[in-house]
């Protein structure tokens, strides 16, 4: 795959012309500098030339310590991997001493396949200045405005004349929608990126100690036992009241939309602390969007223990909580590598359970005998008499059930069922949908 990178100091519109580029608002955007942290990866198009863009981020001048070392070294990788580099400056103050230092190191990584892009230069004025950016050592000058989309065009059409030179071997793509898509959740600092690296065997994640380094989610694709793997790295996930700025917020909001489109999640929860409130809402988004997921108690490393403790708290916690009764449970450290091959092998075996399939008639015999140990509860109104069930195929567990006067069906009978399935079928870690509806026997 042929890479695009965006490269600049901080807020000069990396992650606007990002999302102008690929037609939708996926990299975060903020007035504040530094937003952008880790190499953002996205799918693009230009006139029949397929790349991938990553946006990045800032430049720090002060790049020798903490957090901006590590911004550096991101940015200092995504230059390695590129193809192309679009180095972005501002019109509005125009080049700064820190512009001028960049270009150094981007004229040393390789002068060809730079781009220089002015940004904000919607105005007429801000075109007459262009000239001051040409002793910044670059032959060609591209003003744009990322949020207005002026001059976008002109400048992939230089990008894709730019690809087109390239020559690369052929790679054998992944097909996303064909592949499990499993993505890594849980509160801020519980591991997720070091799992993530841990299982890709490269740095593409930032990993810090300090809580909510990864702001955007992430898709990282990978091979594992010769079947193709996309994996989503996720913004660790606050209470609402812990939220504290507009970009917590959205990204936040970018974690929940990471479960929605993925097939399953791994909820990392730090071994230390236990089971926390914020872990248990996010089992609930889990199963509320009807997604399998796996539990990893991470930094097990760290945790005193003798051979029963992972068995006692795994039973302790199937018993106080009744939203893990029947999910799959591995201890693990992200950072020694212990049992993380483990992680997707269990979270492999959710998967295929996801769309598995029980034998009809051997179903409606067990209903027929759970009914009758366990009738519906009476109701004030109608009366609830189950008359047949079936398997309705769909992306995740659903049975059927047809009765008289389903319509009172009770959403505790609704689990006594679906716990009855899990303990006779082999669905852990499935979501399992229980639907009653009108009808007659079968």
């Amino acid at each position: 795959m042929l890479i695009v990178s965006i490269i600049g100091r901080p807020n000069v519109g990396k992650s606007s012309l990002f999302n102008r580029i690929i037609g939708k608002r996926v990299a975060v955007v903020d007035d504040m500098p530094g937003v952008t942290r880790d190499r953002h990866y996205h799918d693009a198009a230009w006139n029949g030339c397929s790349f991938m863009l990553v946006d990045t981020g800032g430049l720090e001048h002060a790049a020798h310590e903490g957090m901006a070392r590590e911004i550096d070294k991101q940015v200092l990788i995504a230059c390695e991997e590129s193809d192309v580099i679009l180095f972005l400056v501002e019109a509005i103050v125009g080049p700064t001493d820190l512009d001028v230092l960049i270009a150094k190191r981007l004229r040393k990584q390789d002068k060809s396949k730079v781009v220089l892009v002015v940004n904000k230069a919607e105005s007429k004025q801000a075109t007459f200045e262009m000239a001051a950016f040409f002793k910044l050592g670059f032959p060609e000058v591209f003003p744009v405005s990322s949020i207005h989309g002026k001059g976008v065009g002109d400048l992939l059409d230089r990008v894709a004349e730019l690809l087109r030179q390239v020559k690369k071997p052929v790679a054998i793509t992944i097909d996303k929608d064909d592949c499990p898509r499993i993505a890594i959740v849980g509160r801020p600092n519980a591991g997720k990126s070091s799992l993530l690296n841990r299982l890709v065997k490269q740095e593409r994640m930032i990993v810090s100690a300090a809580p909510g380094t990864t702001r955007d989610s992430i898709d990282t694709e990978i091979e594992y036992k010769g079947s193709p793997i996309v994996l989503i790295d996720t913004a660790g996930l606050r209470k609402k009241s812990h939220v504290d700025d507009d970009v917590e917020y959205y990204c936040n909001i970018r974690a929940l939309e990471s479960v929605k489109r993925s097939d399953l999640c791994l909820l990392m929860v730090d071994a230390e602390g236990g089971i926390q409130e914020q872990d248990l809402r996010i089992v609930k988004h889990i199963q509320a969007n009807r997604k399998g997921f796996v539990l990893c108690w991470n930094k097990w490393d760290l945790v005193e223990k003798d051979h029963t403790t992972f068995d006692h708290i795994v039973a302790q916690s199937r018993k106080t909580y009744r939203e893990l009764k029947h999910v799959p449970m591995v201890s693990i450290s992200a950072l020694t590598g212990q049992r993380a091959s483990l992680v997707l092998d269990r979270a492999l075996e959710v998967y295929a359970r996801m769309t598995a399939t029980v034998p009809l008639e051997d179903l409606r015999e067990k209903v027929k005998e759970w009914v009758k140990v366990h009738p519906h509860p009476v109701t004030a109104n109608e009366a609830v008499q189950i008359t047949g069930c079936d398997q309705f195929l769909a992306r995740y567990p659903v049975f059927r059930f047809f009765a008289k006067n389903a319509r009172n069906a009770r959403e505790s009978y609704k689990r006594y069922l679906a716990n009855k399935i899990y303990e006779t079928y082999d669905f852990d870690g499935c979501p399992i949908s229980i639907e009653f509806h009108d009808k007659r026997s079968n």
